[in-house]
Order: C-alpha cells, then structure tokens, then sequence
C-alpha cells in the first residue's frame, strides 16, 4: 500500500514574512516555489529532513542549479542544516510545527483504534467464554444423559437377571415337587402293588390248605 505523506495548514500569511519578501526579492517568484517546493519534499520524507548531498536530485527535479537550492536553504531562516552521522541534513523548524496539528490527530485516531481493538478483543473474548461455557454445559448434560443411560441398562440387566434367577428357582421348585409327587405316587403303587401279591400270595395258601 502506498504510503500517503502527511499533510499540513499552509500559513496564508506565508510570502508576507520579510525573509520570504527578501527571498521573492533576490529571486522573484522562483525562490518563492523553491522554498515550497523543499517543504513538500521534507514533509514527505521520513523524519522530515533530506540530505545535503543530494540537493542534486531536487535540482534536477525543479530544474535548478544547485547553488540557488543551497542559497535558498541556508540564506534566509526557512530551513536549518544539522550534522548527522550519514552526513548534513536541511530541516525546517517551521514545518515541524505546521505539522504538529496532523500527527496529534494522528495520534488520537491512533489511540482511539487501539482502544477499538482492546474493546473487540475482549468482547471476542467473552463471546468465546459463553461458547465455552455453553459447550461445557451440553458436553456436561450429554455427560449425565450417558451416565443415566449406562446406570439405566445395568439396572436392567440386574433386574433381567433376577428375574431368569427366580424363574430358575421357580423352575428347580416346580421339577423338584413334581418329582417328589412322582416319588410317592411311585411308593404309593408299588405299595398297592404289595399288597395286592400278598393277598393273592394269601389266597393260594387257603387253597392249598383246603385241599
């Protein structure tokens, strides 16, 4: 993305400071674009200063010799020249407080978006804890309902098997007494049985006897 340069509130006002008039003076109406035209570049380069050694390349932007470029900068209190390490800056102490208005918007709408941010993010953040809290009570409820549904099986299978328990028990109960019915109907005959031979057994010793 592009990166836009910072913009400022040109004083109306500006080509009536004498340094300006004595600019307009020694170089007509060019020095007056030449002086605007270094404050444009400087309010779009980074930190707001250029360096000395490559007036060259705004000369041959604006089509200027480079002594009038440097006469403008250094002659008429527009602009200053600090020492760096990277080597002679021009600056403009001016400029810097035109454009104090911009980066204290710049700053506001800064915080601002911070602030905005913070605010999104916590209430992301507390949407996501009542996604997770309502996640926890349904993974909760389909706890219990698992629990409830095992619990409920196994009391079945319990009551399933003391029901074929006392089935079996009823069973053993019911083939025992049939037996032991069976038993004494068995006793019962063969005693019948007994006798019935024994009084035939009788009857055949009277015979003999009589004979």
């Amino acid at each position: 993305m592009e990166k836009i340069p910072p913009n400022f509130l040109f004083p109306t006002n500006f080509r009536n400071g004498k340094n300006v008039k004595r600019l307009i003076k020694d170089f007509n109406i060019q020095g007056y674009g030449i002086a605007v035209y270094l404050l444009e570049t400087l309010a779009e380069t980074d930190g707001h200063k250029y360096p000395i050694n490559d007036i060259d390349l705004l000369s041959d932007e604006m089509k200027v010799s480079v002594p009038i470029i440097n006469t403008v900068i250094s002659s008429y209190g527009l602009f200053e020249i600090i020492e760096e390490a990277n080597g002679n800056q021009f600056i403009s102490i001016q400029l810097n407080k035109w454009l104090e208005p911009y980066y204290t918007k710049v700053d506001k709408l800064s915080r601002a978006g911070k602030i905005s941010a913070l605010k999104k993010k916590q209430k992301q953040e507390e949407q996501l804890l009542v996604l997770s809290q309502i996640d926890s009570s349904k993974h909760m409820l389909n706890s219990c309902t698992t629990i409830n549904k095992l619990i409920n099986k196994r009391n079945k299978e319990i009551s399933n098997n003391a029901s074929e328990k006392n089935d079996a028990e009823k069973f053993e109960k019911l083939n025992t007494f049939l037996l032991a019915k069976q038993i004494s109907k068995d006793k019962q005959k063969q005693k019948y049985e007994d006798l019935a031979q024994a009084s035939k057994e009788n009857q055949i010793i009277c015979l003999s006897g009589q004979n």
